[in-house]
């Protein structure tokens, strides 16, 4: 019969696990299926374990006898390919021996320990709960920190304390907190693992010696943080730092929104199964279609999925023929100046004339009677700040979702009023037109565009060559 020392030496925590969603069917039941499709997917991507039953998997909607049977599901399919650590935490400290004994006896390598929660104990208690799981519960335990969950933090003296106790082989923190977790690492490196558990840390908790994660994100994109792992420990700093940075937004939104239903988003979107979540997660307004749709660029942008395909922006904006298909038409009328320009970013056709005159009628009627999905907008350098001279800004392209409303009305319009705003400061539009005109701008741009920032600067250079165009 093995002995604690034998089951200490049989299982080190490393490399980068997913914390398993549990795909549940629309009645509620644990789809056996799905869970099978997210496992085979992230073991493809390199993950070095898996972590069923945890905070990602909804333990805490689930009841006891339901978490066995996802556990006994996770042994039989996993079939050995990698290590198992079991989310076995319970609000009491025998149910949670009870529990990790379980998950011992079917043959699973760890126990993933949540702190007690809803009543939080002492530090004493928090030392105790925890020595008493692996004094009696036979099987290697990893102590789980999330305060934001559990309103009660594992202090470090606490942990390193516990670090001492055999059974004990690692903590999980995901607590986000940068000096905590380095705090950590510096009292109990060598003694047992710091795992990280909030992604945003990952990078900092590896270069400071971390050499294991439990992510939420890990369903997804086990194969990037494996990456920013292998970088950092070859010195490649620049290039995990880049990888870092590229999962960051991707790692908030799961964060912000419950990491369950965002995670099952994305797999779903890659044609795995991974069902829906149960109530109250899975409940009216929890993952919008912009937070869906958020979750799918990230994705693309990170190469799981493959990116949607956007028609080209047009070549050339005529913009009296795009107000006709406002229903506007602009007789004749040799004071009224357009013009054209386009980069591969953005295409904006450019009208200018009076205000008293039929394209200040426009003007009006774009305001009171829009379009819908091309409404137009004032340009505004900030909040109550309009150019001159005054100008309306509206989309060839259909805006179908907050995110591209956001996008348009967002980047653009910045990269529009700047335009103005500089041929302002250089002296460039003549007085009169200043005080008498009025301008309209028509824009085609990529709605699933994502660099912001380029938007930004390629509408200012498309807008000014137009400008220049018409107070040449």
């Amino acid at each position: 019969m093995q002995g604690l020392g034998d089951f200490v030496n049989k299982f080190v925590p490393k490399g980068v696990m997913p914390a398993l969603v549990t795909p549940f069917t629309r009645d509620g039941d644990i789809s056996e299926d799905g869970f099978k499709q997210v496992i085979d997917y992230t073991i493809s991507k390199g993950a070095t374990g898996v972590v069923p039953a945890g905070t990602t998997g909804e333990f805490s909607y689930m009841r006891t006898e339901e978490r066995k049977k996802l556990l006994k599901l996770t042994i039989e399919y996993v079939d050995g390919r990698v290590p198992i650590i079991a989310g076995t935490g319970q609000h009491s400290t025998k149910a949670s021996v009870d529990l990790t004994k379980y998950a011992k006896d079917i043959g699973c390598d760890a126990a993933l320990v949540i702190s007690p929660y809803f009543l939080r104990p002492t530090d004493k208690g928090y030392y105790e709960h925890y020595e008493t799981i692996a004094r009696k519960a036979d099987l290697p335990v990893i102590m789980y920190n999330i305060p934001q969950c559990t309103l009660g933090v594992l202090t470090s003296n606490v942990v390193e304390d516990l670090a001492e106790v055999d059974n004990i082989v690692g903590i999980k923190d995901s607590s986000g907190n940068v000096p905590y977790i380095l705090e950590l690492i510096q009292k109990v490196k060598g003694k047992i693992e710091v795992i990280v558990g909030a992604d945003e840390c990952f990078m900092s908790a590896v270069a400071a010696g971390s050499n294991a994660a439990i992510l939420a994100s890990a369903n997804l994109i086990p194969h990037i943080w494996l990456d920013i792992m292998k970088h950092v420990r070859a010195g490649k700093i620049d290039e995990a730092a880049k990888l870092q940075n590229s999962a960051q937004t991707l790692a908030r939104i799961i964060l912000k929104n419950g990491a369950a239903p965002p995670v099952k988003a994305g797999l779903r979107m890659m044609g795995i199964n991974a069902g829906k979540s149960r109530m109250p997660l899975d409940s009216g307004g929890t993952l919008t279609p912009e937070i869906k749709e958020e979750v799918r660029l990230e994705l693309e942008k990170l190469g799981v999925l493959e990116r949607a395909k956007s028609p080209p922006i047009q070549e050339e904006i005529h913009i009296l023929e795009i107000l006709k298909e406002q229903g506007i038409s602009i007789e004749d009328d040799s004071n009224i100046l357009d013009a054209s320009a386009a980069n591969d970013t953005v295409s904006v056709g450019i009208v200018s004339g009076a205000k008293n005159g039929a394209l200040g009628r426009a003007f009006v009627r774009l305001l009171t009677m829009a379009k819908t999905g091309h409404e137009a907008l004032t340009v505004i350098l900030e909040p109550n700040l309009p150019v001159r001279p005054s100008s309306l800004m509206l989309p060839t392209r259909k805006i179908e979702s907050m995110r591209q409303a956001s996008l348009f009305y967002g980047p653009v319009q910045s990269g529009a009023a700047r335009a103005i705003a500089h041929f302002l400061e250089k002296r460039k539009i003549p007085g009169k037109s200043i005080k008498n005109d009025i301008m309209i701008m028509a824009l085609d741009i990529d709605l699933n565009t994502r660099d912001r920032r380029d938007l930004t600067a390629a509408t200012q250079s498309a807008v000014e060559t137009a400008l220049a165009e018409i107070w040449r």
